[in-house]
């Protein structure tokens, strides 16, 4: 698939609806870009925490909760405390 976009002047650019479902995008999901050697840019979904934790708990399972690490809940505090007191 090949689509063309116009930039607005705030620099935003709309990712055609075709796009969107092949990449399984959402509305408010966070998008990440990267630039490759070529200059070209390679566009990716983010991972929420609650992904990542269902996704780390399917592969962990066998696993004793204790030996897991902190949990994405707590995590997400401890990054908005740091955020909050610096």
């Amino acid at each position: 698939m090949k689509y063309t976009t116009t930039m607005t002047s705030k620099g935003t650019i709309t990712i055609a609806a075709p796009l969107r479902r092949a990449l399984g995008f959402k509305p408010g999901q966070k998008v990440s870009l990267t630039l490759d050697r070529n200059n070209k840019i390679i566009i990716g979904g983010g991972v929420t925490i609650a992904d990542f934790e269902l996704l780390r708990n399917e592969i962990t399972k066998k696993i004793p909760s204790h030996k897991k690490g902190l949990t994405g809940k707590v995590l997400k505090e401890a990054a908005a405390k740091a955020w909050t007191s610096s």
